[in-house]
Order: structure tokens, then C-alpha cells, then sequence
């Protein structure tokens, strides 16, 4: 299957959004996608998820006889799988040429940069050593799969253990986990693969390009990055020129994104060695049980609300009962009447906002114009008593006769060509984007 062809209107569209500082995701030119890091039930397996973007890494090792060139080192080898499980346009049977730059890539930064201690992998020189094998799979490709590849398999290297052995004579004794504990891998440094995109003749750049990005962007830019901001490798292509001042700035930026990345490494890692040492279960079956790993998990979710408008700071908010009844024809003829004798009087009163319940508690944190951020009530009651819901009840009731008169007042003034914003929340809908907190 042929990779989907872009149209010019979607190349266009994309970067005129950049140009006006806009992607399609919502995030800013510098921002990132939210990083999630879950560990297997073995040693080394790790399912890192960036944005839409999952891989998976998994380590195993072997003993074999070094090389003759270097006999008192162990051997690490990368792999990188981008199959039809990653997008449908990948051949399972070769790889491709975005593979190839993957795998490249990848031991530039891990491999050439000497983060791991080789030597501690000898176990008789000359004659046996530890060959690590990590194999990294991308699950689904959505855009910057070099760095969501670069996280796991660097993860995974923190988080292997190896077995233990004992050396008699010219046999080599390997221990299970039974009978001795594994040791752990030594690492001299974390090195990370840090992406952007350049748009603009090579005046803008993009932190964590989406899929699209990738496509119509001009050049691409992957520092390899330490924590200790050492430049470990770096990749540029594309078919447009990068200025130096803003290779230095990205550079810059992505050695915070660097260090920041490898403490969420190692603080998911010293979490995962808590869990196992106090019997908790581990592992991806574990975690979906306990909604820690799904597969439809998401951090923002679009829904549609009748008759609701966000409280935006500065404005004024105005809320009406979803669950309103009609009011009869004979009442809202004798509102209309009070309506028209008393709307120039009653215009700014603020006494007629309805609020059914006092939400003043933090139910919604971070409102935009067309997203909130909700987050949970902490130490308060989420549920009516029969008396809380009585006496809302009977408040409501005696406010919906003032609800329906503020919306006549409404259209009234908006007849008379008024400049004031009002909004009419009886027909109004609005779509906003609500993101969980503790995801």
C-alpha cells in the first residue's frame, strides 16, 4: 500500500498555520507532546507513548565470543522494526528507508556516544562476553518516531538486568532470577534524540513534529543530547538551509527537553523498582486492569454542550438549566409585556444570572475560550443530600421565570441594534475540549 498523497491545499494550510504560530494540534511552536513510560512484567520491556506515537522496546542478551579487535568488550546491537503495525504504507517484508535512518540514527546516539560500559559485559576475555540485543518495535506511527524510539530504547537499557553468572574454570555457570539477583546494566550517560521541523526557508522550527508536520516541512533537525547537554550526534536533512542562530537556539532548547525527559526516566524506573520490591503487581496486563495502560486512553476529549458557556475570565458567565421545562404560552406573554416596559431599566442588572448550583469549588481550571482543564473536587462532597437537592430545586424554580425573562430582554435589545455581546443559551452550542489532569 502507497503512502497517502498530500494534497496542495493541506500542504498550504499547514504552513500558513505555522507561519502564524498555529498547529493543528493546539500545542505552541515549542511545546511537546505528553510523554507516558510503562514497564513490562521482565527486565528491559518498555512502552513508551508520545503523543499518539507508541514503540516498544525489549532487551535480551546472550553470551558469545567477542571480536577480535576489541576481546575484553560485550557487544550492543539496535534494531528498529517499522512494519504494517506502524502505519499500513510499511512493507513487513524489507525495510524502508525511513527504517534504515531510524537504526542510524539510533546507534549514532546510544551506541557511537559510548553510553553504555562495555567492558562491564566481559565475563572471560578473549573467549566470552554479554551480546545485548535491543529491539524496538513502533507500535503506531504518528510523527517523530526518533525520539519516541530513542526514549524506549534508552529506558529500556536503564531498566534491564542481566543475569548473574559464576565462572569454573572454562564454564560459565548462568544464575536465574531465583537463584541470584540480576545485576544492572552501567550507564555513563542518557543520551536522547531530540526532533524538530523547519519551516519558513529554515527561519522557523517546531519542537516534536506530528505526522503531517513531518511531511510538509522543508528540513529536519535530531540532536542527540545527554542530560549533561554534551552533544552526542546530530542529524540534518532536508532541502533547505538552517541559519546558525537558530541551530544554536533549538539547540539549546532541546538540551532542557533533554534533562527534563531523563528525569521522568528515572523517577518512572525508581517507581517501577518500589512497586516490585513491596509485591505490587507489574506489568501491562496489570496497568490495564488499573487504567494505567490502554490503548484508547486519552488526555483531551472533544464534547458538545447545549446551553452551556465556559466562565471566562474578564467576561461575564451565564448558565442555564439543561433540564428547563417550557414555560406556558400565558406567562410568556405577560414576560414579554414586563420585558418591553422594563428592558432599558433592567439591562445590567446583575441579579438575574441563573446559577442552579454553587460551583464555585475548582470544577473547572484553566478555561480558554473553547477548552477547560477539569479537575476533580478535592475534600469536597460530589453528591446531593434529598435536602440539597430539594432546596436547589425549589431555587431553581423560582429563578426560571427570571431565566426566561433575561433571554426576552436579550432579543430586545439585540433588535434595537445594540453593540453590547450577548449570547442566547436556549439554541447555542458549543464544542470545547476538556483535558483530564491526572493522565
Amino acid at each position: 500500500m502507497k503512502e497517502r498523497v498530500l494534497t496542495t491545499n493541506e500542504k498550504s494550510f499547514v504552513q500558513k498555520a505555522i507561519l502564524e504560530s498555529i498547529r493543528l494540534d493546539g500545542r505552541t511552536l515549542d511545546e511537546f507532546r505528553k510523554l507516558r513510560i510503562s514497564f513490562g512484567s521482565e527486565w528491559g520491556l518498555v512502552h513508551v507513548i508520545l503523543g499518539e506515537t507508541r514503540a516498544l522496546a525489549r532487551i535480551t542478551c546472550e553470551v558469545v565470543e567477542p571480536k577480535a579487535t576489541r576481546p575484553n568488550e560485550g557487544m550492543l546491537f539496535l534494531n528498529v522494526e517499522l512494519g504494517p503495525m506502524a502505519a499500513p504504507y510499511f512493507d513487513g517484508g524489507r525495510q524502508s528507508d525511513e527504517c534504515v535512518q531510524l537504526n542510524r540514527i539510533l546507534e549514532r546516539a546510544l551506541k557511537d556516544s559510548n553510553c553504555v560500559d562495555l567492558e562491564s559485559l566481559c565475563l572471560v576475555s578473549e573467549e566470552k562476553v554479554w551480546k545485548l540485543r535491543v529491539d524496538v518495535t513502533v507500535l503506531n506511527h504518528e510523527g517523530n518516531a526518533i525520539d519516541c524510539c530513542s526514549i524506549a530504547a534508552l529506558t529500556a537499557l536503564a531498566h534491564f538486568k542481566r543475569p548473574d553468572i559464576t565462572v569454573d574454570g572454562e564454564d560459565v555457570i548462568v544464575h536465574t532470577i531465583e537463584e541470584k539477583d540480576p545485576l544492572k546494566v552501567t550507564l555513563f550517560h542518557y543520551p536522547l534524540c531530540v526532533s524538530y521541523a523547519i519551516f519558513n526557508q529554515g527561519k522557523i522550527a517546531i519542537a516534536d513534529p506530528t505526522y503531517l508536520e513531518e511531511r510538509v516541512a522543508e528540513a529536519r533537525m535530531v540532536f542527540g543530547l545527554n542530560s549533561y547537554g554534551e552533544l552526542c550526534g546530530l542529524h540534518l536533512g532536508g532541502t533547505t538551509l538552517t541559519s546558525a542562530e537558530l541551530l544554536l537556539r533549538t539547540s539549546a532548547k532541546a538540551s532542557k527537553r533533554a534533562r527534563l525527559v531523563v528525569e521522568r526516566i528515572k523517577a518512572a524506573i525508581q517507581k517501577d523498582a518500589e512497586d516490585r520490591e513491596k509485591g505490587r503487581p507489574v506489568g501491562f496486563s496489570e496497568g490495564i486492569e488499573r487504567n494505567e495502560t490502554t490503548v484508547h486512553a486519552q488526555d483531551r476529549m472533544q464534547v458538545r454542550l447545549k446551553r452551556f458557556k465556559l466562565q471566562i475570565e474578564g467576561q461575564e458567565r451565564t448558565d442555564s438549566d439543561d433540564g428547563q421545562d417550557e414555560e406556558d404560552e400565558e406567562e410568556v406573554a405577560q414576560e414579554e409585556m414586563e420585558a418591553t416596559n422594563d428592558a432599558s431599566a433592567d439591562a445590567n442588572d446583575p441579579s438575574d444570572d441563573v446559577m442552579l448550583v454553587d460551583d464555585t469549588d475548582a470544577v473547572v481550571e484553566e478555561v480558554g475560550e473553547t477548552a477547560a482543564v477539569l479537575v476533580p473536587k478535592s475534600g469536597a462532597n460530589q453528591w446531593l443530600t434529598e435536602e440539597e437537592l430539594a432546596a436547589a430545586k425549589e431555587k431553581t424554580g423560582k429563578k426560571r421565570s427570571k431565566a426566561s425573562l433575561k433571554r426576552k430582554k436579550k432579543s430586545l435589545l439585540l433588535k434595537q441594534g445594540t453593540s453590547e455581546m450577548l449570547l442566547d443559551d436556549s439554541s447555542e452550542e458549543e464544542t470545547v475540549t476538556l483535558t483530564s489532569t491526572d493522565m
